[in-house]
């Protein structure tokens, strides 16, 4: 079976926004009629009507989270069960949501993310809690490599089975795959990265050195078809401040 999932960061662009940017965004993202559909710094009000939405807890983002937006916005069709907005200690708050939905029948786990860029909590005024650069980064991988995934195969799949089976991460990524110069190829966060996603099929990897919201796929999954959402819109205004991405996913069991 076949599932369209669309992959977007939507920089907070507000419903209240005067410019009519947030409902071309929203016309755009309905147009690709998705089944399951990931936004990031997103309002759920971007969503196509229907559908079951779910929102990733709050992460800091003060003032945009008062007014309902959030890191990470999934949303599907076929509803949602198995929810977890936690992720795994150490992760930074606010930018994880894990669930399973069904089609036909098949439990499909998605792992919408939203890792820390470079900068995350990097300033002074942070003091005592002041991260380093990529240091925000770095703790989502750790956290996401070490406990997480080994805890999802552990409790979401039979005892033998030794891989995740249609699971898909997406998201915003924050760094490009392969790594150019954000992050740079010899950086321990681009490590990290390799490391957390080794054996995992990443479609997005290479669209250009611009593209930073990626998707990562369980082996036995194939891409049949992707499409690029450009960040301007048709008049060559800009939508977002990121390119996005439509991918059409078949799941091959051997």
């Amino acid at each position: 079976m076949s599932m369209r999932i669309l992959n977007w960061n939507t920089e907070f662009v507000s419903p209240r926004a005067r410019n009519g940017k947030f409902e071309r965004i929203r016309a755009l993202i309905a147009s690709y009629d998705a089944d399951v559909i990931c936004l990031t710094e997103a309002y759920p009000e971007a969503m196509p009507d229907g559908g079951r939405l779910l929102r990733s807890n709050k992460s800091g983002r003060v003032n945009a989270e008062k007014r309902g937006a959030r890191k990470v916005v999934l949303w599907s069709r076929f509803g949602w069960s198995n929810v977890d907005t936690l992720g795994a200690p150490g992760m930074p708050p606010g930018r994880f949501i894990k669930a399973n939905t069904f089609v036909d029948d098949e439990r499909w786990t998605i792992i919408g993310m939203c890792i820390p860029y470079a900068h995350y909590r990097n300033h002074a005024k942070w003091g005592d809690q002041r991260k380093k650069f990529w240091g925000g980064a770095c703790e989502y991988l750790d956290a996401l490599r070490e406990d997480f995934l080994p805890r999802l195969i552990r409790e979401d799949f039979l005892p033998y089975v030794k891989e995740p089976m249609r699971t898909i991460l997406l998201g915003d990524f924050n760094m490009q795959i392969p790594a150019y110069n954000y992050p740079y190829p010899r950086s321990a966060v681009n490590q990290k990265r390799k490391e957390t996603f080794d054996g995992w099929l990443i479609p997005t990897a290479g669209i250009s050195r611009h593209f930073i919201d990626h998707i990562a796929m369980s082996t036995e999954l194939r891409v049949n078809s992707l499409r690029y959402i450009s960040r301007y819109d048709s008049d060559y205004s800009q939508l977002s401040d990121h390119n996005g991405v439509v991918i059409d996913v078949v799941h091959e069991p051997s």
